[in-house]
């Protein structure tokens, strides 16, 4: 026989379930690689990845923008993050993703990825101090317990303000 429940009770433990999900949502990054470099992304600033997709290029685009794609029914633009990062065009294979950025960052646009290595919550990473990234979307860089490389936090939100997201300067 089926519990019976307030309605009231109901609604404060499903208010409960949601801030629960949400900040465990806050505490976990997208871990990346781009361009030959290690990245972590906060899951806040992504709202889907596709890894399978069709690229359409677009005539004389400026560098950096690989064109558009579907995703999910969406047409977005995808920007290659490996080329923000170094310069050279990421090489399209089997790991290759779109990763979706939040409409609260920029309206249908995607980033293009060698590959992701999946999700990790926040306290998997530890500081590292005194060094710091080679662009501005660089925050800080992190190491993990199991890899003494650094992975380097990116603020999404100067990433896609930069001029070299819109293709205006060239990476130098």
């Amino acid at each position: 026989m089926a519990r019976r429940i307030s309605l009231r009770d109901f609604q404060q433990q499903l208010a409960e379930r949601l801030r629960e999900a949400s900040v465990s949502r806050l505490e976990h990054w997208l871990v990346l690689r781009a361009g030959g470099r290690r990245l972590l992304l906060p899951l806040t600033d992504a709202t889907a990845i596709a890894d399978e997709f069709a690229l359409a290029p677009i005539p004389h685009a400026p560098g950096g923008y690989r064109g558009l794609a579907n995703v999910r029914g969406n047409l977005v633009g995808v920007v290659d993050l490996g080329w923000l990062e170094n310069g050279t065009e990421t090489t399209l294979g089997k790991q290759s993703l779109l990763l979706v950025l939040a409409p609260r960052l920029i309206e249908n646009t995607a980033l293009l990825l060698e590959e992701t290595a999946g999700l990790r919550p926040m306290n998997a990473f530890t500081p590292v101090e005194n060094e710091s990234g080679i662009h501005p979307w660089h925050v800080r860089a992190y190491h993990s317990a199991d890899d003494p490389e650094p992975w380097f936090l990116i603020d999404t939100a100067r990433l896609v303000a930069d001029p070299l997201f819109f293709g205006i300067t060239s990476p130098g």
